[in-house]
């Protein structure tokens, strides 16, 4: 019977190191050579991301090589979506111009006072147009076209005075530029970041 016991014995203390060797294989053998393997896949992915990354600037410049004007031209683009100074003149003129191709009554027109954000300059606009919903959604489509850069920044509708289908939306236009030029005139223009000037209709 003690014989039985004691082997037994030998047999729990026998599993017992077996596991604790393969415990610590785990964690001194196995689980560091995971994260090593871990690590390379990283460090491989970061590579094969760098040589993506040069390869298409590799291909950008020999299409510029091939078309030397190119940058030249995505520069004027540039400046024409964002010029150098506000032009509010323009701005009116262009919104005006997508709000009559879209069927809409521009109403009134506030500017804000230009802001500096960054390397650009920022002027805020408030308006107002009258129309239907569908013409509202051509309109945006208009703006999105624009030769200059404005975007909607926030939009609010209810019923117009003539009832549904009939809106009235309230909408806030961001346009940059990136200089001062002009900006003292325009916030010494009594109107500038006022109450609304009526535009009229169109």
């Amino acid at each position: 019977m003690r014989i039985r016991v004691g082997a037994g014995l030998k047999l729990l203390v026998g599993a017992i190191i077996c596991v604790i060797v393969l415990v610590l294989g785990l964690f001194l053998i196995v689980f560091p050579q995971r994260n090593k393997v871990s690590e390379v896949e990283a460090e491989t992915a970061n590579v094969e991301m760098n040589i993506q990354t040069e390869q298409n600037r590799l291909n950008q410049l020999r299409q510029y090589e091939k078309d030397p004007e190119q940058f030249t031209r995505q520069i004027e683009v540039l400046k024409e979506r964002i010029p150098e100074n506000v032009e509010l003149a323009d701005v009116i003129e262009q919104i005006d111009h997508a709000a009559e191709e879209a069927g809409l009554d521009f109403f009134s027109f506030s500017p804000g006072i230009p802001v500096a954000a960054g390397s650009y300059y920022v002027m805020t606009c408030e308006t107002v147009f009258n129309g239907r919903y569908f013409n509202l959604v051509e309109f945006f489509n208009h703006i999105e076209r624009l030769p200059r850069s404005v975007k909607v920044v926030k939009l609010a509708i209810v019923a117009a005075d003539a009832g549904l289908p009939y809106i009235q939306a309230d909408v806030t236009f961001r346009v940059f530029f990136t200089t001062n030029q002009g900006l003292e005139k325009l916030i010494q223009t009594p109107g500038a970041g006022a109450a609304p000037t009526e535009t009229g209709g169109t």
